[in-house]
């Protein structure tokens, strides 16, 4: 049902991610950051208490993969959650439960986490993989735009379009939360919200408001 991109950008010192689905307001569902801890997905048979518990797992010292691990223990349902968690090191890591719908998958990269449900297919994930490798050293937020585009375009979710949604923090606070909850082409109305932001998310975004 949904397509996401976890990222990292270290030299510059910024996390966030990317999603869309063909489901009403995905941003408010899938996402969620805490600054000083890292990145987090819960999609699929959406469980979004997860996103909560991932971060708490992992600002109490668990890496990625452990903070993953944990999600059978916390969620009966856990066959139907697909989640994805990435923070300030190491590697990222995601699980895609055995009962979620096909197309379905996970990929890990280099400061980079890529999942997908109901999609057309693994190439969805691949061309969002090798975008995310093409666009090596441009701004974050341009990055992960460019790499839902590229999910966008090789199909992204099977069932079509509808919301979008990009998370951009640094160490400290959030600098962008942009969400297109519903359009006809929602992940080019999320690349024309992020122009109308500019250049200036070195600010926090409660600074602009």
């Amino acid at each position: 049902m949904t397509f996401t991109v976890l990222g990292r950008d270290p030299l510059r010192g910024r996390i966030g991610a990317a999603t869309a689905s063909r489901s009403l307001a995905v941003g408010a569902s899938v996402l969620a950051v805490a600054p000083a801890v890292g990145v987090v997905a819960s999609q699929a048979w959406t469980n979004r208490s997860l996103r909560a518990l991932l971060l708490d797992e992992m600002r109490a010292g668990s890496d990625a993969a452990a903070a993953v691990a944990r999600v059978p223990d916390w969620d009966d349902g856990s066959r139907l959650r697909q989640v994805a968690v990435l923070g300030w090191a190491g590697d990222g890591a995601a699980r895609s439960g055995a009962d979620i719908t096909a197309w379905a998958g996970h990929r890990v990269g280099p400061d980079a986490v890529f999942v997908g449900n109901l999609l057309v297919g693994g190439e969805v994930l691949e061309a969002m993989a090798e975008t995310w490798t093409a666009t090596a050293g441009i701004d974050l937020a341009d990055r992960l735009l460019e790499t839902l585009a590229a999910g966008d375009g090789a199909g992204g979710d099977a069932r079509g379009r509808q919301s979008a949604a990009l998370l951009v923090a640094s160490r400290t606070d959030t600098l962008l939360d942009l969400r297109v909850d519903d359009h006809t082409d929602p992940v080019p109305e999320l690349a024309r919200l992020r122009r109308l932001a500019g250049q200036d998310a070195e600010a926090p975004a409660r600074a602009r408001w």
